[in-house]
């Protein structure tokens, strides 16, 4: 899995101005002007569409939900709406346990990459809890940092 993009008041390692400004002008870029919407594609079935609306509702207080997300959530609930049909089916076969097994972990690896499953959403919990306001000491450090970064031409 990569590495998720770090924000830049979440890094850590030193940064010039200039590359501390790059950084700056590609967040803004990111960031949407307007709310976006989400809507399910035309190729879900009925039980993965409600799937997908629910999901995406349950999705709304975290913040992440994207449309760019549309096709990676749209599969997520495609691979639940399958393994919930074969994990009712009352008979079992080996095949059968192979191929809702093969769903459900596609399913949770989708859930893994939308932020959904509890180790995601505990990483996520831990960068917010990371995220601490820069005290008075630490900004006349950047200050101090930054003038001297400034006054040897770089």
């Amino acid at each position: 899995m990569p590495t998720p993009p770090k924000s830049l008041r979440n890094m850590r390692k030193h940064l010039t101005n200039s590359e501390r400004e790059s950084r700056r002008a590609a967040e803004r870029k990111l960031k949407r002007a307007k709310r976006t919407y989400v809507r399910a594609p035309s190729w879900l079935s009925d039980d993965a569409r409600r799937i997908f609306e629910s999901t995406k509702e349950k999705m709304r207080g975290i913040g992440l939900l994207d449309s760019l997300d549309t096709e990676t959530l749209a599969l997520y609930a495609d691979a639940i709406a399958k393994y919930q049909v074969l994990a009712s089916c009352n008979t079992v076969d080996l095949k059968q346990a192979q191929s809702a097994q093969a769903w459900s972990r596609l399913a949770l690896s989708y859930a893994e990459k939308l932020g959904i499953s509890p180790t995601a959403r505990a990483r996520l919990a831990k960068k917010v809890a990371e995220q601490r306001p820069v005290d008075d000491f630490e900004q006349l450090l950047d200050d101090v940092t930054d003038f001297v970064n400034d006054g040897d031409g770089q």
